[in-house]
């Protein structure tokens, strides 16, 4: 024990250094490909050093298994899961296997050679295709992972063994989470199938040598199992949904239907790690009937469960007077934070259903929408209409309907831009001056480096060119940031809607200057002080005549509080 708290805490120290060296130094692309390097590298010599024979194979086997995940994300085939069998075949030929299963009575079925071949083959396979599947949800495969070698440390430390390779395996597996957790806790980026593979074969490992050294079969198998009963329960009805339906609804059923019910990406994410955590820690204590590892894990699963639902609850409670969605004259806007709005528009691309108008609002297009039927039409129909400016955030207050907050279009835009990045989905840009589009797809490679970029192309077209809205659904883009101004964006991607395929479009106005660098943003005070419009009008003196109608827009909000004053248009009945 001595020998391996000597060699992994200075690795621990070591890697966090050189990670902050690095990270000042380095690009994002190069500073990513650096940490999962020195990942690999860093379980490598702890093997080497600390590790007896048998922890230097089952890391061996991880980094071979990191090798095919390497493959399989270059050259993606679902064949390449059938690799994972193979590896399992060789850990078990060559490596430690599970030789028995422990009954309840207290009594052992002891398998024959060739079965505890086919049993370690099996148990090493499925880890590193359960955790892939659970990459697909960003945040998802780390968090357990963690939660996981949690278990499998505390199970060694209180089994009351001697289980010197387990500890090993567990210490480093929880050591080496830390240090890199940036990298595998992020809650907008998967950790791909290099890792994963990796990480599967380790934990596979890991519980195998628990069990070679006394802990019974079913703690280490049903522990796991605990882990991963809700994963499993969701990529069972994913592949009994193939087989039945033509449609799948994908391996994340709890997880959209936490979304759906109005729940953030990372709250959704953490609620269901909760829960795993609360299972597993259910299934140890039961096996092991330890009073110690009873309250210490307990403790901790209870605490973190609350620190998940609490906050959710306490928002729902503070928003639940609130209309759903807010009537100003003839334009409603949805009641949602923006974290929830991004949500729903994940679920919108995810299912692919046409296309999604997200349309964002403030003072400036409410009246445009008074004069303009067309863009009254699509804003009616968008699939989200967000309150952007503190011009109309200030109005729906006065008027005795607020919002929740602010969603300013240029920060979804990032924020959606970020989340593309992280699930691979592809981006088009349209809209604005060629050199300025073309300014923002630099800007946005640059922030996001693994973002993918389908295609862009300048505003500057005739309305009636369909090509424009063909080349889009062709690109294959899932993601459409229209910035053409309102109310052009709106009208023009309600018009194309059935050319532009399954797409979410957003409506981001003069977001690409301010991307491109080509105009400043106010500063956070002008932000605060609801001041973004002068800002903008001291860069772009010809926008007075527009700003005008900010006036008007302020006087006929005193009227409409006064009762003085009604739109002239038919509200939507919605």
């Amino acid at each position: 024990m001595v020998q391996v708290l000597s060699f992994v805490l200075p690795a621990v120290v070591v890697c966090f250094l050189l990670q902050r060296t690095c990270r000042r130094r380095m690009d994002i692309a190069q500073y990513n490909y650096f940490r999962d390097l020195a990942l690999v590298s860093v379980w490598l010599l702890s093997a080497l050093w600390a590790g007896s024979d048998v922890s230097r194979f089952i890391v061996g086997m991880a980094v071979f298994a990191s090798m095919a995940g390497t493959f399989q994300h270059s050259r993606p085939h679902w064949s390449w899961k059938l690799a994972y069998l193979g590896i399992g075949l060789l850990f078990a030929a060559a490596g430690p296997r599970i030789t028995y299963f422990a009954l309840p009575d207290g009594q052992y079925f002891y398998f024959s050679s060739w079965m505890s071949i086919a049993v370690t083959a099996l148990w090493v396979a499925v880890f590193p295709v359960l955790l892939q599947e659970l990459d697909n949800i960003p945040g998802m495969a780390g968090h357990l992972l963690a939660i996981s070698f949690s278990l499998l440390f505390l199970a060694t430390v209180f089994s009351g063994q001697d289980l010197a390779d387990a500890f090993f395996m567990s210490l480093c597996g929880l050591a080496f989470l830390g240090v890199f957790w940036s990298r595998h806790g992020h809650m907008y980026r998967r950790i791909g199938e290099s890792l994963t593979a990796m990480w599967g074969v380790l934990v596979a490992g890991t519980s195998i040598l628990g069990v070679s050294k006394g802990i019974t079969f079913s703690t280490l198998l049903l522990l796991p199992l605990g882990l991963f009963a809700i994963p499993i329960m969701e990529a069972s009805l994913h592949f009994a949904t193939l087989a039945f339906s033509s449609r799948s609804p994908g391996a994340a059923v709890l997880y959209r239907k936490l979304i759906s019910r109005g729940l953030d990406h990372p709250s959704a994410v953490r609620f269901i790690t909760s829960l795993c955590a609360l299972g597993g820690a259910a299934i140890a204590i039961s096996q092991l009937g330890n009073s110690v590892f009873m309250t210490i894990w307990l403790s901790v699963t209870v605490i973190f469960t609350g620190l998940t639902i609490t906050p959710f609850i306490r928002n729902m409670k503070e928003n639940g007077d609130m209309q759903l969605k807010p009537v100003i004259w003839s334009t409603s806007v949805d009641n949602v934070s923006m974290d929830y709005a991004l949500s729903k528009t994940r679920a919108a691309v995810s299912g692919g259903e046409g296309v999604a108008l997200v349309s964002t609002v403030n003072a400036l297009a409410v009246m445009e929408a008074e004069k303009n039927g067309a863009y009254a039409s699509a804003l009616r129909n968008s699939f989200l209409t967000l309150a952007d400016g503190a011009g109309l955030v200030w109005a729906l207050k006065f008027l005795g309907t607020p919002v929740q907050e602010r969603v300013a279009g240029i920060d979804f835009m990032t924020r959606l831009a970020r989340m593309a990045s992280a699930e691979g989905w592809p981006v088009y840009l349209l809209g604005a001056k060629p050199h300025v589009v073309e300014g923002a797809v630099r800007a946005l490679k640059q922030r996001f480096p693994e973002i993918v970029i389908a295609g862009w192309r300048d505003g500057y077209f005739s309305p009636d060119d369909s090509s424009v809205a063909r080349d889009i659904r062709e690109s294959g883009a899932r993601v459409l940031f229209v910035a053409m101004g309102v109310p052009r964006q709106e009208i023009w991607v309600t018009k194309n809607a059935a050319e532009l395929g399954n797409l979410v479009a957003v409506g981001v106005g003069g977001a690409f200057d301010v991307i491109s660098g080509m105009l400043k943003r106010a500063p956070e005070i002008w932000q605060k002080l609801g001041l973004e419009w002068l800002y903008r009008l001291i860069q772009e003196p010809w926008r007075w005549k527009k700003d005008l109608d900010l006036l008007r827009f302020a006087g006929k909000i005193v009227l409409s509080r006064a009762g003085l004053y009604r739109s002239r248009k038919k509200r939507d009945p919605r």
